[in-house]
């Protein structure tokens, strides 16, 4: 917490608050209640002392959302049907994965083993090549454990299409959305992960890749090297630290990142700074199925900074960004409305 409030960024957020006018927003909200004891005094000096924290605890949440659930907020109903992880094979079958009993599966290619931490399986006729595509609906996340030993970790509202066995010259596999790798080592086979803008050639390391814009892909690399290269032919080589942002109509850029935060969806927190409420919604919808609707289009642009905890209700984050700002949200007919 103290080195994130001591970066440039938290710096300017503090320095550009106006205190009078975020205590006149609250001031309204807050009722004091009058002790009646023998320590009337003190007991006065610590309700102005709460209100005090309750203003600098509405300004901070910008960098740090409640972390407790308010019994009195009405829980949204989004239906009884609950997403389900499929595997879905070239041959038409199709296995539900959603539960986390353990329990183990055949294809005609492989020996699948499920269990609570994910899908690994062993290869039963290693001659055949047969792709599948798993799929990771909004809410869910899943690890599966390729047959060369690769691990891959799958965010919500994602997919990654692969072979059960690695027959070419190369491993290559396909995704959409979000997915952390860590590939296993083999020189003599490359791995590549192809998305719908780039693909990043490994032989063995971690990164992570998130395609959730459609005109925009990041490559960060925690270890090793990669190489990305995109559909015009450009190319970048990335060193541990840097991450490789491609948008379309302007190609690469290289820059930074802090893991800590850019794998933070991994432990089911989403953490943002300086981030376009637009951008905001789109992790609402992928972790809590939430359809999210600007009434006002210019509030998709404002930006804010903090984090969403997807142990937590949805709710919890409406109720801070709307006492945060001056952003109204109400659900109707199971959509968020902002405005």
């Amino acid at each position: 917490m103290q080195q994130g409030l001591a970066s440039p960024g938290a710096k300017n957020f503090f320095d550009s608050i106006d205190e009078n006018k975020a205590w006149y927003k609250v001031e309204p909200d807050i009722q004091p209640v009058l002790p009646k004891s023998i320590l009337y005094k003190k007991k006065i000096l610590t309700w102005f002392s709460v209100a005090a924290l309750l203003c600098v605890a509405v300004a901070v949440f910008r960098f740090y959302p409640s972390q407790r659930a308010a019994s009195n907020i009405a829980t949204v109903n989004r239906g009884a049907a609950k997403p389900a992880i499929l595997l879905r094979m070239e041959n038409g079958q199709q296995l539900n994965l959603s539960d986390t009993s353990s329990r183990e599966l055949n294809t005609a290619s492989a020996h699948l083993t499920k269990n609570a931490e994910g899908l690994s399986y062993q290869l039963e006729n290693r001659k055949a090549e047969e792709w599948s595509t798993l799929v990771v609906p909004p809410t869910l996340t899943y690890q599966i454990i390729l047959s060369d030993g690769t691990k891959v970790w799958l965010n919500s509202a994602s997919s990654l299409r692969f072979s059960f066995s690695f027959l070419r010259q190369t491993r290559e596999v396909y995704l959409t959305g979000e997915a952390f790798f860590k590939v296993a080592k083999d020189p003599a086979k490359p791995f590549i992960v192809h998305t719908g803008q780039t693909q990043v050639k490994v032989l063995g390391t971690e990164f992570n890749i998130n395609t959730y814009q459609a005109d925009k892909t990041v490559t960060s690399l925690v270890e090793g090297s990669v190489s990305t290269t995109a559909e015009n032919n450009q190319k970048l080589l990335l060193q541990p630290g840097y991450q490789a942002v491609y948008q379309s109509g302007t190609g690469f850029s290289r820059q930074t990142f802090d893991p800590a935060v850019e794998l933070s969806w991994m432990k089911d927190v989403y953490y943002f700074h300086n981030t376009r409420l637009s951008e905001i919604s789109g992790v609402l919808s992928r972790w809590f199925d939430v359809k999210v609707v600007f009434d006002d289009a210019a509030k998709a642009e404002e930006t804010f900074s903090g984090a969403i905890d997807k142990k937590q209700p949805v709710e919890i984050f409406i109720r801070n960004i709307k006492a945060s700002a001056q952003v109204k949200a109400d659900f109707k007919d199971g959509v968020l409305h902002i405005k």
